[in-house]
């Protein structure tokens, strides 16, 4: 019996997601500024403030918060004349926030689908720790490799009409553009 829990444990250590910090240190310089790409920003704020909602399971709690930390740390004056505030919500409440913009821990099929319809009602943008939620219609993820790279989900982009400017088009990856991610 010992010997196949080690096995698991083992198993489950190698293949298991690891959340690094310093990908995250990245995302909380860019989610905010990402937000500001929108056309219609100006039109989804209250109060002149920028809500990031930071979608999470239990296990990511302490990786949500350091991400939740390091936004608010990084934007404590704001951003241009906006205010920035983050949220931490786990995927089961997600139907009560209303957020400017979704950040999505890893999580399952359904509970990106139920974010992402959330984000639509809001008319809010969508971003992912992970490229691979792309598949299931978040419309932004970073690829961090020599370069750290956006990679944009056009399709969920057009078909959540939200309108980004061009020049976040042009210095990004297309995800399902030549190479599929």
């Amino acid at each position: 019996m010992k010997i196949i829990l080690l096995f698991i444990a083992l198993v489950s250590s190698v293949f298991g997601l690891s959340i690094n910090e310093s990908m995250l240190k990245v995302h909380s310089v860019l989610v905010p500024k990402i937000s500001l790409m929108d056309y219609k920003i100006q039109d989804k704020l209250t109060n002149n403030t920028i809500k990031i909602a930071i979608a999470y399971t239990s296990g990511e709690y302490k990786y949500a918060s350091s991400l939740k930390n390091k936004i608010d740390n990084r934007y404590k004056n704001g951003i241009k004349t906006y205010k920035v505030v983050t949220e931490l919500v786990r995927y089961k409440n997600i139907n009560n926030v209303n957020a400017n913009i979704y950040y999505l821990f890893p999580s399952s099929k359904n509970n990106i689908k139920s974010t992402i319809k959330q984000a639509y009602k809001n008319h809010a943008l969508t971003f992912s720790y992970l490229k691979d939620d792309l598949k299931h219609g978040v419309m932004i993820s970073l690829d961090i490799a020599r370069k750290i790279k956006t990679v944009l989900n056009l399709d969920a982009v057009k078909r959540y009409e939200i309108s980004l400017r061009p020049i976040l088009i042009e210095i990004s990856d297309v995800y399902g553009a030549k190479n599929e991610i």
